[in-house]
């Protein structure tokens, strides 16, 4: 057991974790019969599948540990937030947000609540873009902190230049899966005229823009390191602010499939907010529907 293939090691188990989430998500799922007439139901599940992937997920623990062995170790906070959790910690957020947190407001008839989560438009729509805010926050805490936490390993006399291109090389992982997941559903605003994903993808971009010159500049001041790290994020805790009062026109208002919703201001901060939605279209136009 002493075997790198087979000792436990916290990069080494990040990295199964990761493939036992991706294996569950793409794991068939049972089918499930229910008889009205009888009240009888019946679950069928795809067995030699299922067995199958299991046994796949099991092959993958000895490759994985000898993996994490030859990574360099850098303490459980940096590898928590680094690069290796993200694919579970997305697959996590998405889940509990899409699919148990959010509801949306033409099932529970509260206007008001999940605004910051409340964006396009039906209950698919509306599900999807609560699950990717929710991880444009959660990756931005994450990524804020791993950036923190890495820089102190630079020398002191590193120049804030030096600094700042580290910064975009120790957080390449991140913005690679934040630029491929959050122009994935680009096309969902060709339903209707408000163009919610893209243009909340771009100011999610304008906040990890802004953070990474503003954590390298943390770096440079001598401050106790807890400090630092509660500084990291400031933008994210902004942007939570900001958005409470609603970060889309469809905050506070019900809407069904294909409807548009109305450019109403609930106040201040959601001016701010259709401001920015105003400028994206302005600049970048609409998202026209496919051609069918």
């Amino acid at each position: 057991m002493k075997s790198p293939w087979f000792r436990p090691n916290i990069q080494g188990l990040l990295l199964y974790v990761s493939a036992l989430f991706v294996a569950l998500t793409l794991l068939p799922m049972p089918t499930v019969r229910y008889s009205a007439m009888t009240y009888r139901g019946a679950v069928t599940w795809p067995w030699p599948l299922a067995l199958l992937a299991a046994a796949l997920v099991l092959l993958l623990y000895p490759p994985s540990m000898r993996l994490g062995a030859r990574l360099p170790r850098h303490g459980a906070a940096r590898a928590l937030t680094g690069p290796l959790p993200l694919v579970p910690l997305g697959l996590l957020v998405a889940i509990l947000v899409g699919r148990f947190l959010y509801v949306p407001p033409e099932i529970h008839g509260d206007l008001d609540r999940h605004l910051f989560l409340q964006g396009s438009t039906d209950w698919g729509g509306g599900a999807l873009f609560a699950a990717w805010t929710a991880l444009y926050v959660v990756f931005g805490f994450t990524a804020s902190w791993h950036l923190a936490l890495a820089l102190r390993d630079l020398p002191p006399s590193a120049s804030y230049g030096r600094v700042l291109l580290k910064s975009i090389w120790i957080l390449k992982f991140h913005l690679l899966l934040f630029v491929v997941a959050g122009t994935a559903v680009w096309s969902y605003d060709a339903r209707i005229t408000p163009n919610d994903f893209r243009n909340m993808f771009l100011f999610a971009a304008l906040l990890y823009a802004l953070s990474i010159p503003w954590i390298a500049a943390l770096r440079r001041i001598r401050m106790p390191p807890a400090v630092r790290l509660a500084l990291a994020p400031l933008f994210i805790f902004l942007w939570l602010v900001v958005g409470a009062d609603g970060n889309t026109a469809r905050a506070g208002q019900l809407v069904y499939a294909g409807q548009d919703p109305q450019p109403i201001v609930r106040g201040v901060r959601h001016g701010w907010m259709l401001a920015w939605h105003r400028l994206c279209d302005h600049v970048l136009g609409d998202i026209r529907p496919t051609p069918e």
